[in-house]
Formats: structure tokens, C-alpha cells, sequence
């Protein structure tokens, strides 16, 4: 999503290369964007609602006087009684708040392009035109009649060629995300093999046993639950009234999938040597006396390479995909804001390279996915 073709037509972007001209507010590389651009796309970001929901448009505020701004805000009426001062102040409060939005979705849109540019993504004009009618078609408002669209045009100050414009930065955009998905999936045997053999522990399934259990504070306790257990009691009427085991007391002592090392070390070794079906204890441990029964035992399984391949890629292709976002991320956050200039007026912290430096100055959002400030400008 983004703005108009005056500043998409074919453009070289670089590492800076000088200041910026006297009819442009910022450049990108070597492209610049220019005032008239900027003063565009702040009508349109001003007309937002106006443009989606039919709501009238404030005032636009019209530095350095404002002085449109303050005759629209006064016969609005919202401000009665204020003085020209105060509604002036309200103006040059909007007017900043909005040159903010537009230079960042200026700026950042040819950051996507130029991104676009360093990784030799294209995208076709008949791709635009598609695309174009397609979203004409499910846009809210519908914008699939000629009337509907010449009066979407009129509310929100926008033409055909922002629109499709808008069209053709989402689909680089999306074809940034997808180049990374794809280089992500480019995962080699050799990679898979050696993932294999350094983490087959943790590719192995490991053995568990479901068990019932009654901890007592003595031994001559877990005795007598012993022999009430040999005797055709069961673990869920004897479990609520021996048992000192908060976990198991009230579920009648059943544990299950219980794994090595999961509970106290003494009664985890005797867990995994006893014979299923046998009552085991009192064993005695720095917790108190068990008496327990292992009523299944499920042994580890250590998958073969084959086995393991698919769960390999798709570990192997996330892990591609965080570094390669990673490094797509640093684009947008250093490497673009660090060939971007802004003019003396225009200058936004995160997004211009001339800012004054502050202790944490990052990007606003411009990373592929990212088209910080659309819903205001697009309405």
C-alpha cells in the first residue's frame, strides 16, 4: 500500500549522495520525494475518514498562517469562543501530528520499493492491473462500479494512480515476504543430516509411565496402605485419606506419561525399574514413604533419519526464516533509514538519517508486512 506514481516513477535507489533539492522534502538514495508529493498525500491523510466512512474532513492545516484552518475549525463551531491563537495552536497540533504520518508512509513506501530493487523483485504492469480490478471488486466500500469509484476518488482525494500504486507497493511488498519464505524452504540433506546427529535427543521420544501413587509421612502409613492394596482396596478410595501429595490426593493417585527425571530422583529410578501391574514400596525418599503400582510403561523410540527428515526441515526452515527476517528486519530499521534525508521542517526521528540522535530511534514499522500509516493516508 502506498501513494502516488509522481514519486514512483523509475529511480535509482542508493546510499545517499548529497542534500536535499529545494522542491522536495526527503530523499531516499537518490529519489527524492517531492513537495508536491507530500502535500498530496497530507490532503489524503486528512480526508481518511471522509474517504472510508463519509465522515466530513477537519480542517487541512495550512502552515505557516493556518489560516484556512483556523476559519474552518471556527465555522465547525467545535471551538467556540476560543480565541485565534488557541485555534491556531489546534492547527499547527494537527498539521505536525499529520506531517509526521505522511513522511513516515512517504518515506517508508520507497523503502519497500528500493528494498524491492536490492533483491531484484519485479513486479509487471498487467500484475498491477489485475490485481487492481481484483481489489476494486472486495474493497469496503465497494469500488467496483465507475460511480462508486469516481465518488470513493472525490471523498478521499485520491486518483487512479494512487490506487494503483497503493496496488503495485502491496504486491512487492507481498513478494518480499514471499522471496524470504522460499529461501527459508531451501533446506540441503547435508543440513538435515548433520541437525540429525547433533540434537537426536531431542528428536527421541522419550519412555513414560502412567502410575498411581500414595505418599505418606511414615512407614508404618505406606505399610498399611500396602496391605489394604493387597487386599482389594484401590488407590482412588485410599489415595484421599493417606496420601500427603497435594498433585495426586484428590485424582485418586494417578499419574500419567510421567517422564525420567520428573519427579524426585529416588522415586523416578524406582518408577522406570519396577514391572507394570506390581505394588511396589514403601520406598522411602527425602519427601516421605511411597507406595505406587505402574500400571503402563511406553519405552523411547529414537526415530531414523527417515523418520525424523520432515520434522528436520520444518525446524530448519523456521530457524532460515528468523535469520533471514532478522536481516530483512535491519534493512528497515539501519540500512534504509541511513540512505534516507529529510529537508530542514521535515525531519521524522525514525525515519531520516539527520535526526537529531536520540537513546532508542527506531523504524516505524516499515519491514515487509509493514505499511505503517495506510489505514490514515489510503482511507
Amino acid at each position: 500500500m502506498a501513494f502516488c506514481a509522481a514519486i514512483a516513477t523509475a529511480v535509482v535507489l542508493g546510499a545517499c549522495g548529497g542534500g536535499v533539492p529545494g522542491d522536495a522534502v526527503a530523499v531516499v538514495g537518490s529519489a527524492p520525494i517531492t513537495k508536491a508529493a507530500f502535500d498530496h498525500w497530507l490532503l489524503v491523510a486528512n480526508d481518511a475518514t471522509q474517504g472510508s466512512a463519509g465522515t466530513a474532513a477537519p480542517p487541512l492545516p495550512d502552515p505557516p498562517s493556518y489560516s484556512g484552518c483556523i476559519a474552518g475549525e471556527r465555522n465547525l463551531g467545535s471551538e467556540a469562543g476560543a480565541t485565534t491563537a488557541a485555534l491556531k495552536a489546534l492547527c499547527e497540533q494537527s498539521y505536525s501530528s499529520l506531517k509526521t504520518e505522511v513522511m513516515n508512509y512517504l518515506i517508508e513506501a520507497l523503502w519497500i520499493e528500493g528494498e524491492a530493487v536490492d533483491k531484484g523483485i519485479k513486479v509487471t504492469p498487467a500484475q498491477v492491473a489485475k490485481s487492481y480490478l481484483a481489489q476494486r471488486k472486495t474493497s469496503k466500500p465497494s469500488l467496483a462500479t465507475q460511480a462508486a469509484l469516481t465518488s470513493f476518488l472525490a471523498r478521499s482525494g485520491q486518483t487512479v494512480a494512487d490506487l494503483k500504486w497503493r496496488t503495485y507497493l502491496s504486491l512487492v511488498d507481498n513478494a518480499l515476504l514471499l522471496k524470504v519464505q522460499k529461501q527459508a524452504a531451501k533446506v540441503s540433506t547435508a543440513a538435515i543430516d548433520a541437525y540429525y546427529h547433533k540434537h537426536l535427543s531431542l528428536l527421541t521420544t522419550q519412555a513414560t509411565r502412567d502410575v498411581h501413587l500414595i505418599e505418606t509421612k511414615t512407614l508404618a502409613t505406606a505399610t498399611d496402605v500396602k496391605k489394604l492394596l493387597g487386599t482389594g482396596s484401590t488407590y482412588a478410595t485410599l489415595a484421599p485419606l493417606y496420601s500427603i501429595d497435594p498433585s495426586t490426593k484428590s485424582v485418586g493417585g494417578k499419574l500419567v506419561g510421567v517422564r525420567p527425571g520428573e519427579l524426585n530422583a529416588q522415586l523416578s529410578a524406582a518408577l522406570f525399574a519396577a514391572k507394570v501391574g506390581i505394588v511396589e514400596g514403601p520406598l522411602k525418599t527425602a519427601f516421605g514413604y511411597y507406595v505406587f503400582t505402574v500400571d503402563s510403561a511406553t519405552p523411547s523410540v529414537v526415530p531414523t533419519l527417515a523418520q525424523a527428515k520432515a520434522k528436520i526441515k520444518t525446524a530448519l526452515t523456521e530457524a532460515n526464516q528468523t535469520t533471514l527476517n532478522a536481516a530483512l528486519q535491519n534493512d528497515f530499521t539501519k540500512v534504509w533509514p541511513s540512505r534516507t534525508t529529510c529537508a530542514a521542517g521535515y525531519i521524522v526521528a525514525s525515519s531520516c538519517s539527520n535526526a537529531p540522535k536520540t537513546s532508542s530511534t527506531s523504524a516505524t514499522g516499515a519491514t515487509t508486512g509493514a505499511t505503517t500509516g495506510a489505514t490514515a493516508a489510503t482511507g
